[in-house]
């Protein structure tokens, strides 16, 4: 009978141990990866009342949820004492399906942002 017992309550553990972060997501979610040599202050999502604040370089910020995202956005970054802006060249009108998505943000040679979509 102890046998019975201690397999079913090591089964319940291995069930327990094995759930992970995609397993309750219901929306969209979306974090920044700061890839510049800059450090922002914050990052706003354009149309959204959304901020992501202190994003030091090669950092990531906190994952944000979304009821609806899209592969690329419009962004204004706060970085020391300058403001950058991001203006997606293609518009996408299919929201991003539930998961976890990561914008890298870097410069490129003309100091100017860039997107980089990922998915996590």
């Amino acid at each position: 009978m102890k046998r019975y017992f201690f397999l079913i309550i090591l089964a319940v553990g291995v069930l327990v141990a094995c759930t992970d972060r995609d397993d309750d997501v219901t929306m969209v979610n979306i974090r920044i990866q700061n890839s510049t040599e800059t450090f922002f202050s914050e990052v706003r999502v354009v149309g959204k009342d959304t901020v992501y604040r202190a994003i030091a370089t090669g950092e990531y910020s906190k994952y944000l949820e979304y009821a609806a995202a899209f592969q690329e956005i419009a962004l204004t970054v706060v970085a020391d004492s300058t403001t950058l802006t991001y203006n997606p060249e293609s518009v996408f009108t299919d929201s991003l399906p539930i998961g976890f998505y990561t914008y890298e943000l870097t410069l490129d040679e003309a100091n100017e942002l860039d997107l980089n979509f990922k998915i996590d």
